[in-house]
């Protein structure tokens, strides 16, 4: 790939735009960090993100896809079209442990200060900002590849915070269960042979799964809880409930261990004479890595003086609504550091870290970084037309 950058003037109209929008990013940033709220109950953080947009003169379409804290905002003319995909939702009990304070500041800022460089260079190209609700659960950007926002995209651009900068990886597919045994009460003492146990049922459940895991690759993982267990010891469990989550790298063989699973609670049913009911959230697919993205992004990186390690074809043992968008639209995300090594993600150190000076330092990096990616796809339609193949290839 050549090395050439898009010209000089755009890519400094860029940094001044960053730079002028660092108070509103920031404190866009906090406001959100300082008001958890968990996935589709992102009111205040969706209407915090496209009030900034709009008032830049984003067009807003809001709600889409079905979900009341999903987003499109949208500037610009003509091609490329290019996506930045802000998250926003938080954790129960940590609240930001994540960092998606950050991912929704940057990636606004992203959209922001790449369409104002555009209008001033006259250069063409559209920009769409995405706020993306609840990827901690059911995988708000699933909806909205169903729905087909992605499919007049040229690219798709976002990042994630962490404890080292990087791109490339790809990531486990994921899928939750919930397992609903229906059985009949009793008393437990009195007249137990009269009873159907759900909550045997749900215990047996995970012990077929314990035994399962053996038999599975090294990259499968299987983790659940029990919901509900019974409401007293001396009457036989007449509703239990778990909720189990499987994971793996190749989503043929995904499949063939949900369907495992499933039998693994069947057979838990059978065994114990209850009946079962099986719902099933939508798959979080695995991030289909695109060469050239990746290698622009690290370019980039390195260019504003953070280099990053090449994570390309490595497994990440996570899971991300993203993925599903990598598989119909050449994309990246980068990952950007905002804690030392060993601060665990999920964990309340991790939340204060997207509130430190090291979080705000990756808002503003992440949103210039996302930019002149953003710019030279714009720039040089070789880029693009790499990235299309490398996905055609993928």
């Amino acid at each position: 790939m050549a090395t050439s950058t898009a010209p000089p003037d755009l890519e400094a109209l860029i940094s001044e735009e960053v730079e002028r929008l660092a108070p509103s990013l920031l404190e866009l940033s906090h406001r959100i960090h300082a008001n958890p709220e968990l996935g589709l109950e992102e009111h205040r953080a969706s209407a915090w993100c496209r009030e900034l947009l709009a008032a830049h003169g984003f067009e807003v379409a809001a709600p889409v896809a079905g979900m009341a804290t999903a987003f499109r905002a949208s500037k610009g003319r003509g091609r490329p079209v290019l996506a930045f995909l802000a998250e926003y939702d938080a954790l129960p009990g940590v609240g930001h442990a994540c960092g998606h304070n950050i991912i929704g500041a940057s990636a606004v800022g992203a959209g922001l200060a790449l369409s104002a460089a555009l209008e001033k260079a006259g250069v063409a190209g559209t920009v769409f900002v995405d706020g993306t609700p609840a990827e901690e659960t059911v995988g708000g950007k699933i909806a909205m590849v169903q729905e087909g926002l992605y499919r007049d995209v040229d690219a798709a651009v976002s990042m994630h915070p962490d404890t080292r900068s990087s791109v490339g990886g790809t990531c486990l597919a994921v899928r939750s269960l919930v397992f609903s045994f229906t059985g009949r009460a009793a008393h437990a003492a009195a007249e137990p042979e009269r009873g159907i146990n759900a909550l045997d049922a749900v215990i047996q459940t995970f012990n077929n799964v314990n035994a399962l895991r053996q038999h599975c690759r090294p990259d499968v993982r299987i983790h659940g809880i029990i919901t509900h267990g019974g409401k007293a010891t001396n009457v036989i469990p007449d509703f239990a409930q778990a909720a189990i989550s499987v994971r793996a790298a190749d989503l043929r063989y995904f499949e063939q261990v949900v369907e495992k699973v499933r039998n693994c609670a069947q057979a838990a049913a059978l065994a114990t004479g209850a009946s079962l009911e099986i719902t099933e959230e939508p798959t979080f697919e695995p991030i289909k890595e695109n060469a050239c993205l990746h290698r622009l992004s690290m370019e980039v990186l390195r260019e504003l003086g953070e280099p990053a390690e090449d994570l390309t074809g490595r497994l990440q043992p996570a899971s991300t609504d993203f993925g599903n968008v990598s598989q119909v639209v050449p994309a990246v995300a980068l990952s950007l550091r905002i804690a030392p090594p060993g601060t665990v993600c999920h964990h309340p150190d991790f939340a204060r870290a997207a509130a430190s000076p090291q979080g705000d330092r990756c808002v503003l990096l992440a949103a210039k970084t996302m930019a002149v990616v953003g710019a030279r796809l714009a720039t040089r339609p070789e880029l693009l037309e790499e990235a299309r193949a490398d996905f055609g290839r993928g």
